[in-house]
């Protein structure tokens, strides 16, 4: 039988000291890891808590306490923004926008005043005179404005556009034409679009109320009305066999459509652009989609039939699409 070698096996000495050492190890183990824990804990309580769709209610200094919600919103235009003279009934995609978004912040359609604004500087004096809690009015998104009001959105993404008489586009179908001596072309003062034009060297004729384009267009005394494209649509859809949108390019970049909110109110910004952004998540199954496919959608080219990014929207902690009633 072979001799099992002493040197093989550990004396007490030395397995004491591999214990021990054991034993001081599982200690730093211990303590590194109720150290963590502790960090841990005190880092969950030192996280303020997400805010909720309720919590950024509370804080809306337009929203507090109010019982109706009121929302600047254009009258005349068809499947775009119209309120019908004999019914009273509100309709078109910016109304139901308006709906979809009022009813998002807690409010029956029953508890929404609609407040009429035909021109651009009533949609910027309802705001500041505190008349109206926001406008869903086909208001563009500027450097300037955004001086005097918060903006959500966008909610609709269009260039500037030109509208002729059909029996006028071969006369009319460039830029050049329109800049010729004796063209007539409506737009609305101080608009994006009275800049565009002038920008492209074109002497358009602002008008106060963009009624008076489309009439101005129907009794002959314009020969071309530039606007937003989701205007121009609108207009064309009373009657499709007389108009015709010019494919030109008036202006470089395309209006960003947003919904004015009072100024300094982020809370009620940020809840617009967070229903927003949860609209466009549920992509085929969004009130925006709905919204445009049974109003202004038929009349667009269906480029436009994709609902604009959020960017800057807040992550709350909650969302069901139906807000507690307040």
């Amino acid at each position: 039988m072979d001799e099992i070698g002493t040197d093989s096996v550990p004396s007490p000495a030395t397995t004491r000291r591999r214990a021990g050492r054991w034993r001081s190890m599982l200690t730093v183990v211990s303590v590194i890891t109720m150290l963590l824990l502790v960090g841990a804990a005190k880092c969950a309580q030192d996280t303020p808590p997400k805010e909720t769709v309720e919590s950024l209610r509370e804080k809306s200094t337009t929203l507090k306490d109010r019982p109706t919600l009121r929302i600047g919103v254009r009258t005349t235009l068809p499947f775009l923004s119209y309120r019908d003279p004999k019914s009273g009934k509100y309709s078109g995609f910016e109304i139901e926008i308006a709906r979809d978004l009022a009813k998002e912040l807690g409010y029956a359609e029953t508890e929404i005043d609609w407040v009429t604004v035909s021109t651009l500087q009533s949609r910027q004096q309802v705001l500041q005179s505190g008349s109206a809690d926001m406008v869903v009015a086909s208001f563009s998104i500027t450097e300037e404005r955004e001086k005097l009001f918060d903006f959500a959105g966008p909610y609709l993404l269009v260039p500037q556009a030109v509208l002729v008489s059909k029996v006028r586009t071969k006369a009319l179908d460039t830029i050049a034409d329109l800049r010729a001596p004796g063209v007539r072309v409506c737009t609305g003062t101080g608009s994006t679009s009275e800049r565009a034009l002038v920008s492209k060297e074109i002497r358009p004729e602002p008008v106060n109320d963009d009624t008076q384009c489309k009439d101005g267009m129907k009794s002959g005394k314009y020969d071309a009305y530039s606007t937003d494209l989701q205007i121009l649509a609108s207009f064309k859809a009373e009657d499709s066999e007389r108009w015709e949108i010019l494919p030109l390019e008036i202006a470089d970049t395309s209006e960003r459509i947003g919904v004015a909110t009072p100024n300094g109110d982020e809370a009620l910004r940020g809840l617009i652009n967070y229903f927003l952004s949860q609209w466009q998540k549920n992509k085929l199954n969004s009130p925006w989609l709905r919204a445009y496919d049974r109003t202004i959608g038929p009349y667009l080219d269906g480029r436009y039939r994709a609902q604009p990014t959020i960017t800057g929207a807040p992550d709350l902690a909650d969302y069901d699409s139906k807000a507690a009633p307040r």
